[in-house]
């Protein structure tokens, strides 16, 4: 990890990266806000966040290929459960600063 005292981070380049990606879309940050607080289903993140099923379900998509999200069981086709990652907490307390 680069140590990025200056800059008051102590986030990887990678990380930042990361980071960047979330914070460039308002949904992406809204989504990550609440997987913090729980573990949720589309729709519960979507009445959380008044964000659109089909926009949860997009922007799902994309923190899970970040590797920031991760659905805990795949193999349902209803109740599908989604967390953070590791890093997606790292990147969810940076954006909630």
């Amino acid at each position: 990890m680069v140590d990025n005292s200056e800059s008051g981070t102590d986030l990887s380049d990678e990380e930042l990266d990361k980071y960047g990606f979330v914070s460039s879309s308002s949904r992406r940050t809204s989504l990550l806000k609440v997987l913090n607080d729980d573990v949720l289903t589309p729709k519960k993140i979507s009445e959380k966040t008044d964000v659109h099923l089909s926009h949860v379900s997009n922007v799902l998509s994309d923190l899970s290929e970040e590797g920031l999200v991760v659905c805990v069981n795949p193999d349902r086709k209803r109740g599908r459960v989604y967390r953070l990652t590791e890093l997606g907490e790292k990147i969810a307390q940076k954006v909630s600063e």
